[in-house]
This record gives C-alpha cells, structure tokens and sequence, in this order.
C-alpha cells in the first residue's frame, strides 16, 4: 500500500471484535509482523498496545515499539510477549530485522484491549507491503532469501550518489590522500581567530587553574542572569564543541544480516557458525573434560577455547564473533568495513596511526575542540586535545547495580551493595585524574528507566515481586511519616492495611491507581531514591577525583521533574536533545536549577548520500545539514546556561546496522573516511561565530533548516 506522510494505522487486534484472538493472546508466546519496504528508504513500523478507552480518548498506548526494515527486502518481524512486562527498551535482535525500541509501562495480556500496526509519519507517498499478523505458539524460525545490499567497502548497493567510492582501489587512493606525509605537523593547532591551544577564547578571560572548570559572570544591570562558562586550563573561555564515538572504524552486527552481506563477510560469518557449531558439539559430548588439552582443534581456537571470548578471525581481523545462543546462528558476530578499509590502505602495522592522522586534521579543521564520549581512548592520550569521557565503560563494572534491579536498569539503591559498587565504579578515573585535558566525566548516558513518561519508580518498586531492601526502607520511612500510625496512613491513602509491613508482603500492581491518595508519598520516596541513585556514586567519584567537572547524567530528555534530584552532584546538567535546537530545554533546566547545562548528543541526517534512514532529526539534504548544525548550535549559544553541546557521532553508521541495527546518515565523515564538505563548511563557520554569540557581541545563525520527518527507530 502506499501511505502519506502522516502515516497509517491498522488496528490487528481487536478484544471485542476479535474473541478467538482474544483467547490466543493468554497463552502466545509472539506475535509477529511481516513487512517490505518498496520504495528506496528504510521504513519505520509502530506495534501500539492499548487498553480500554486510551484510543477512543486520544491517550498514548501503555506500550509501544518502534522498529526499523531496510528497503526491498521482505522480512518477518516477531515481537516476544514476554516484553509486555515493560522491563525491555532494546529488544534483542532478530534475522533481518534493524533496531527496536519498546517505550511505555508494562501492560497485562487480560488488560490489551486493543493492538495497532502503524507506520509511523515519513517522506509522502511511501509504499510498504504488510502480510496478515499472527499470534504464534513459540518463536518462529525465520528464513531471507541472499540478497547482498553492501559492497565489499560497506557502501549500500542498491544506490548511487555524488562520492561514492568506485572500488577498493579508489578507497586506497582516497585514503593515503587524506592522511598525507606521516612526517607532516602543519595540523598541530587550532587556527580559527582568537583560539588558544585548548580551543578556549582569548576573548574573555578568567584566572588560570590548570582545570577545566565553571566561571559565572554577574548579573547584567537589567536583571538577566549572568553567562555560565567553561574554562580552560589557561583560563580562557570555552565552550564545549565535541563529537561523539571519534574511532576507527563502522561496526556492522552481521549475523542478524546474514542474506546482504557481501561474499567475503558471509563466508567469514559462515565459517564461524560452523566453528560455533562444532565446539558446542565437542562440549557436549561425553568424552569432553578427558581430551588432550595439548591437541587444539579448530573449533577450540575460533571459539575462545569454550570460554565464550570474543575471537577475532586470524584471516581477516575486522572480523569477530562469540558463540551466543541469542545470537542469529548461534553467534554474535561483527565486521568492521572502515577498519577493513583502513587495512587495506595501510597494512596491518600503518592503519592506526594513518587514521588518527587523518582524523585529528578533520577536528582541528571543523574547529572541534572536545574528543566526546566513546572515543577511541588511546587517540584521546595522544591527540592532545580536550576530552569528556563515560565513567561508566572505564572500570570494567559499568554503573552501579545490585543483585536485584528494581525496575530496568535502575538498581535497588539502599542496598549496601550499591555502595560497594559505586567504589569500584569510581575507580575507573584513577588512571585519568592527572591529566589537564580531561574537561571532566559523564556519571553513565541515557538510563533505560528514565524513558518512561511520568515513571514513579517507587510505584515500580511496589510492583517488584523482589525483596528489595527499598521496599523495607520505603516501610520503615512511612513508620517515621505516620509516626507508627497504620490508621493515619489508612485514612490518607484511602488503604485497609492491617501493619505497614503488610505493604510490601505481596507485589502491588500500579499502587497510586489501587490508592490514590499513595500518590504523594509514592511520588516523593521516587525523589529520595532518584537522589540517591546519583548521590552515592557521585560522592565516590569526587573521592577518586576532585579536579574534574562532573557533568551529570546525559539523560535522553527530562520526563518527569523528578530526574532533576541530586543535580547538586553535578557541576553541569547535561541532556541529550534531539531538536531543531537545544535553546529551549537549555534554559528550561538551566533556569530550574541555576546551573550550566552541556548537551550531550544531538544529530540531523539526510538521504541524499548512501544510507536509508536519517536518524532521529532528518533534513533534505547535506546542505540541509550544514544548516542544521549552524542553527542548533548558535541558536543555543544565546542561553546564559549554555556551555557546550557534542554531535553524534563522528562517523556514519552502518548501512546494514551496528550492534542494535541503527543504520542513520549521520555522520561527518563516511564508510572511507570522506568529510561530508558541506557540513565540515557550516560547522568551521559556526565554531568561528560561537563564542561571540555566547558573549552576546554577534547574532545567531538564524535560517531555519529544511527538516522532514526523520526515519528512525
């Protein structure tokens, strides 16, 4: 069918209507969904679950997931039940499916009143062809015929487009242009007007630490606030112009795309479902704990020698897999078509340094003055220039958890273990606490909890079957509140509850709905816990590193007030705004709380150079981009509260998908390396203008981009 740009709607599932599928729902373990784009873009498709009276009311679903289909290519879509409990945002990966989000709160299979199908608002007159909906008994095995839709460089296949490169060949040449003469230090420094050696501004100056750190003007004489600044080492003025995931490289997941990859790929991904197969065979047999250890077989070396390691392939080392039942084959596999580029050009022992060259002259030359978050960590010590870095991926142990989460990834905060956890967290800055170039550190991005709307994670704490230690101090808050009255706290909630122990004995399903007048205890023991989610690993990382800014949470947007407790943890507030420009939620939170406010990732794509989907803002084309950046960035300069804001990411994604099945245009430089000129040219022009902007001496770039409804998912 071809749809317009507003989208379309199918209800596929019906209670009323529906009563042999009704009774289906109870005991099915998916429901799946077959699809195919037929136009040249990568289509993106809603499952909705709503309960009744939502639609005919105008809600939003309880439950909805997004995901993406390439273009062309017929694929089924199973969604697994067992997500209605809400706990899932990322869904695992499925043959030939790109990524799925799952938003929303759990919903109960007897309370689906109904299920709608929707493509989501696009480019006018798409077409997609949809196949009848099945509610089914176990997962379906999932079969695609081959169809390869990348060449042998990562290129998508079924396009062409101004700078795509011809062949390897071509890729060779393109390469050793851009990195030059190793011997070549013209690239040292930045060069736009008024810079100094951290990409500070000489235009306005503070006294000197030797930090990074934050310096706020007075207040103007008509009653504005005064400008929050960074400032750099040497003192000057610096806002913050960073680029996430600088690295070598365009990881593709490649075993959910078995069908499109290219010859040499799928016979390497081939060869190590064999290996998978073949070692899992040899664990199982009976004869297994007696073999010779000193006889390696070749299943043994491609599968980590049964301890699950990821192996790298030594034919061909962009390649890697481990054996994973979850994985599509029973692996989980990777192929790295940039770094496979840079091999080529460069050899073995050349690629890394030749990349770091060519990438340190592009950040220089945009006049980007921050390495951001995910970088390649050994080209940030050798890069010299400032950096932010994710606390959360340097110790090996990942943000704070505990035994029991409470709800996603929201750990049960008055756990002991929660503290000890926060300790060995912190102590991943120990090996960066010297260092001058470091602006400061993210406590962790985008947690999976705070994605829902409107979350009362103490209401989700009730709903936990789990005994969580929460629960027993939420018990023993309430004893203090209602001073050890159960009847008081019976009158306010509008409950029976025979001690507050009784409380927590047994899970309760949306408490503030049982108990209305719950809500405000609910609500503000959400506060204690939110604040205490960040309190406690924050204090551990100023022990470890008093020097550097702590720059918060980079949550994905502020859905409910309560993500704001603890910020007086933070140095600066940092979000991730994926708007036409951060201005508004700049000063939204900068005002609420009177602090700096740092944007950690925005981005616009366009489809007029190689991939299939935008991204999250969407534009009509790499021009459109240029502007999109100039205007983003300037337009949020004008808030006093504004210090900075990071683009993601440095390259384009992959055409077929990364680990999650993104496959957005919006990098700066392609699969080969190559800059996209229009953008490198808007973002020179803004880094130049930037700094006068924020100190209120010039006007903001103000032509509104061209944006059309993104692709993405």
């Amino acid at each position: 069918m071809t749809y317009p740009a507003e989208g379309i709607d199918l209800t596929i599932f019906n209670r009323e209507t529906q009563p042999e599928a009704a009774r289906a729902l109870e005991h099915a373990a998916c429901l799946t969904v077959v699809a195919q784009s037929l136009d040249a873009h990568s289509v993106c498709l809603q499952l909705a679950f709503y309960e009744a009276g939502q639609r005919e009311r105008g809600d939003d679903p309880t439950l909805r997931a997004v995901f993406g289909l390439l273009p062309g290519v017929k694929v089924p879509v199973p969604f697994d039940l067992a997500w209605l409990d809400g706990e899932t945002l990322f869904a695992p990966r499925t043959l030939g499916r790109l990524k799925m989000t799952i938003f929303g709160k759990r919903i109960r299979r007897k309370d689906i009143a109904e299920i709608v199908l929707s493509a989501t608002p696009s480019l006018p007159d798409r077409s997609v062809r949809l196949w009848p909906c099945e509610l089914l008994d176990q997962m379906p095995a999932i079969d695609i015929p081959a169809k390869p839709l990348v060449d042998e460089l990562g290129q998508w296949l079924p396009k062409q487009w101004p700078g795509k490169v011809a062949d390897r060949a071509d890729c060779d040449a393109v390469l050793r242009k851009m990195a030059g003469d190793e011997k070549d230090t013209t690239d040292t420094r930045y060069t736009l007007d008024g810079w100094d050696r951290f990409g500070g501004w000489t235009g306005k100056t503070f006294a000197a630490t030797g930090w990074f750190r934050v310096e706020r003007e007075p207040a103007g004489a008509d009653g504005k606030p005064g400008r929050f600044w960074l400032v750099d080492p040497d003192g000057n003025a610096f806002v913050s112009t960073g680029v996430d995931c600088i690295g070598p490289g365009v990881g593709t997941r490649v075993d959910p795309v078995r069908p499109w990859l290219d010859a040499h790929v799928a016979g390497l991904l081939d060869h190590a479902i064999d290996a998978a197969a073949a070692s899992s065979a040899s664990a199982s047999s009976a004869n297994d704990t007696s073999r010779d250890e000193s006889k390696s077989t070749e299943a043994d070396v491609y599968a980590g020698r049964r301890r699950n390691e990821p192996v790298v392939d030594p034919t061909d080392p962009s390649f890697s897999w481990r054996a994973d039942a979850h994985g599509c084959g029973g692996v989980t596999a990777f192929y790295d078509y940039g770094k496979a580029n840079l091999r080529a050009a460069f050899g073995e022992n050349g690629w890394r340094s030749a990349w770091a060259r060519i990438t340190r002259r592009h950040l220089l030359d945009w006049g980007v003055n921050t390495i951001g978050n995910w970088s390649d960590r050994a080209f940030i010590r050798e890069a010299g220039l400032p950096y932010v870095l994710p606390v959360e991926e340097l110790a090996g142990v990942g943000f704070p958890s505990t035994p029991h989460m409470v709800f996603r990834d929201f750990p049960d905060v008055f756990d002991p273990e929660y503290e000890r956890q926060a300790a060995r967290y912190a102590a991943g800055l120990e090996a960066w606490k010297d260092d001058p170039n470091m602006i400061g550190y993210f406590m962790r991005n985008e947690p999976n909890w705070a994605f829902v709307y409107d979350l009362n994670i103490a209401e989700e704490m009730l709903a936990n079957p789990a005994g969580l230690a929460s629960k027993r101090r939420f018990v023993d808050w309430l004893r203090e509140r209602y001073a050890g009255d159960v009847a008081a706290l019976n009158a306010r909630w509008g409950a029976e509850f025979g001690s507050f122990d009784e409380i927590t004995a047994e899970p309760r399903f949306r408490a503030a709905s049982a108990w209305p007048g719950a809500a405000d205890d609910l609500r503000e023991f959400s506060t204690m816990m939110i604040d205490r989610y960040v309190r406690v690993p924050a204090e551990a990382l100023r022990r470890v590193d008093p020097h550097h800014l702590n720059l918060g949470m980079r949550y994905a947007y502020i859905t409910d007030k309560s993500l704001l407790a603890g910020a007086d943890c933070y140095d600066v507030f940092s979000i991730n705004s994926y708007q036409r420009t951060a201005y508004d939620q700049v000063e939204q939170v900068g005002r609420m709380l009177d602090m700096p406010v740092m944007v950690g990732e925005f981005h616009h794509g366009a489809l007029d150079r190689g991939l299939t989907a935008h991204g999250i803002r969407g534009v009509t084309t790499q021009a459109e981009r240029g502007v999109a950046y100039r205007y983003y960035v300037e337009q949020a300069a004008r808030s006093p509260y504004f210090v900075g804001a990071h683009y993601f990411q440095y390259n384009d994604q992959s055409a077929i998908g990364r680990f999650d099945g993104e496959n957005y245009q919006i990098g700066l430089v392609d699969v080969c390396m190559q800059e996209y000129p229009e953008m490198a040219a808007a973002m020179r022009d803004c880094h130049e203008a930037m700094y006068r902007v924020a100190a209120g001496e010039r006007s903001a770039f103000d032509r509104v981009p061209g944006e059309v409804n993104p692709i993405h998912y």
